[in-house]
């Protein structure tokens, strides 16, 4: 089914169906009608786990198996067909991103999301390009991004911010930045009024205070929180995804800290196979994987040359052609940074 484009903002009138708080908004109502579906038997995706689906129903919670409707993800809205398995509503938003499996293939995390808060500690010492990509998959999803700096009570926050925002450069231009502290209560009424009455997923490494920033939104203790390593990465205390209403509408989305967040493309499909798929696995013996193939220690393509296995001649053209796609994937990247720029700017609250 198709995705609508740009974030979904919550609706006035949301009519008297039970599930309003969480998003069963009129178009929903309208839409599930216009199908020929009972509105009262619309459910939404709570909970996926061990080849289950948990709904929540209009008066009641139910686990479905997964071969009912093997392509929902949380967040998704569903109708019994009638027929014995599940019909999925047409999703206002996806956040997607390539699957972590090593095959080329697309990994669904959440749908039908209003806000996705990015969430960084301050304080932390995992490498700046995970929140690139992080930001990426967020503006990707059709839904609001936010970034949330969180700890900023934590050494120079002022000046590790500032930092870190010139770092990130356009990665970050049109994003809403909210420095929060739950020691001394930053930020953290702006972070309510961004997400109250929406579908909010939080991302971030472990560590980044994810669960501690959703049992402030819920007002309870419904996530259990970790210490934070050496290294800066946290203990996994959410290991797995979960819908949770927010008080006075609105519903949470809890993530399990994420490694790789690289963002789905789906036209890769359409680009011509490579004129060099031997020396493609070759170069996936090089030491770095940013290796130049120009001397650089480690590089695989020179070994091969000078063991004789490979003309200099055919590497200089390996090389001119990974420079000619590498100037094509920035060109890519950088039309796909402008339009989540003009995505942002046009959707800002």
């Amino acid at each position: 089914m198709a995705v609508h484009s740009g974030p979904v903002t919550p609706q006035e009138d949301q009519g008297e169906h039970p599930l309003a708080d969480l998003g069963f908004d009129r178009a929903r109502i309208d839409e599930v009608v216009a199908d020929g579906y009972a509105p009262g038997l619309a459910a939404r995706v709570i909970r996926i786990d061990r080849g289950w689906a948990t709904l929540q129903g209009a008066r009641k919670v139910r686990r479905v198996p997964l071969r009912e409707c093997p392509q929902i993800v949380v967040g998704d809205w569903v109708v019994p067909d009638g027929l014995g398995a599940l019909q999925r509503l047409e999703r206002r938003s996806l956040l997607v991103r390539r699957s972590v499996s090593g095959r080329d293939e697309p990994q669904n995390m959440a749908a039908n999301v209003d806000v996705v808060v990015v969430t960084w500690a301050l304080d932390t010492r995992v490498g700046n390009s995970r929140l690139k990509d992080m930001l990426a998959l967020a503006g990707d999803s059709g839904a609001l991004p936010v970034l949330v700096l969180s700890k900023v009570d934590a050494g120079d926050s002022d000046d590790s911010a500032q930092d870190l925002l010139g770092d990130l450069g356009d990665a970050a231009e049109g994003i809403e930045v909210v420095t929060t502290s739950t020691v001394t209560g930053e930020g953290l009424e702006r972070l309510r009024e961004l997400t109250a009455g929406r579908t909010v997923v939080l991302l971030g490494a472990s560590g980044a205070g994810k669960s501690t920033l959703t049992n402030i939104l819920l007002g309870d203790e419904a996530m259990e929180t970790g210490e934070v390593g050496r290294t800066g990465e946290g203990r996994h205390t959410t290991t797995r995804r979960e819908l949770l209403p927010l008080p006075g509408g609105g519903a949470i989305i809890d993530t399990p800290g994420i490694r790789a967040a690289t963002a789905w493309e789906d036209d890769e499909a359409d680009e011509p196979p490579s004129p060099f798929p031997d020396l493609d696995e070759l170069a996936e013996e090089c030491r770095f994987s940013d290796c130049a193939h120009d001397g650089t220690p480690g590089c695989a393509l020179g070994q091969a040359v000078a063991d004789g296995t490979l003309a200099p001649s055919r590497l200089a053209a390996y090389r001119s052609y990974v420079a000619e796609q590498a100037g094509r994937s920035e060109a890519k990247e950088s039309a796909a940074r402008q339009g989540r720029r003009d995505r942002n700017r046009r959707h800002r609250p």
